[in-house]
């Protein structure tokens, strides 16, 4: 198989660096390119925002601030690169041609974001289309999609499998409630649904195990298109 690994800044950095997450997830991904072609996207999370919203306090320029996101996404991926020693790519890829460039020399291409406007979940959703990939790996701060916020409602329900069009619903509601995100941004979901991607959404404690979670054994919710 042909899979791209979407892991939340957040997950990889949540204040610092979690070092032991950071070496398991390396053992994992390792591992599992023993037997798949993996891809991976890391996000920028709670330190790109930090920087974000300092930079408000400065300039009012949204494009401006996107691309401080994109540089702390890829000073996230550079860690991860360490982390993988040799058998990652050892730059940041910035272009998705590249990324397969890389998979060609047996290789793990790490990307973090790529341009204005757009987050890294949505980075990660064009590279699979790109790629055709048979999964996309979506590893955030929160276990699966649920019908409403887990984190302000405690009845939220957990829903172990839905379809694109059902996420892509999910995420502009989510969007469209006043300081709301979800676990993937709206247009990430739609190029989801575009490209008829089989995704996995799952949170930290799964990622530990990611060989057993591209099996489909994991906790997580199932995009299946």
């Amino acid at each position: 198989m042909r899979i791209v690994f979407d892991i939340g800044g957040s997950v990889l950095v949540p204040d610092d660096p979690d070092i032991d997450f950071i070496k398991a997830i390396a053992y994992e991904l390792v591992k599992i390119s023993e037997d798949h072609e993996v891809a991976v996207v890391v996000g920028g999370g709670k330190v790109a925002r930090k920087y974000i919203k300092a930079a408000k306090e400065f300039t009012p320029n949204e494009t401006f601030k996107d691309y401080i996101g994109i540089h702390i996404t890829r000073a996230n991926a550079m860690l991860l690169i360490a982390a993988l020693g040799e058998k990652a790519y050892p730059f940041v890829i910035q272009d998705f041609r590249k990324a397969w460039e890389v998979i060609q020399l047996k290789k793990i291409p790490i990307m973090g974001g790529t341009h204005p406007g757009h987050t890294t979940d949505a980075v990660a959703a064009l590279l699979a289309e790109y790629l055709q990939a048979d999964l996309l790996v979506v590893v955030t701060n929160v276990d699966g999609v649920y019908d409403s916020d887990p984190r302000k409602n405690p009845n939220a329900k957990k829903l172990d499998r839905i379809t694109p069009e059902e996420l892509v619903e999910i995420a502009m509601e989510a969007e469209s409630k006043a300081g709301g995100s979800g676990v993937v941004d709206a247009l990430a979901a739609k190029f989801i649904q575009r490209g008829r991607i089989r995704t996995y959404i799952v949170g930290k404690e799964d990622a530990y195990h990611l060989f057993d979670v591209v099996k489909g054994r994991h906790n997580g919710t199932v995009v299946e298109p």
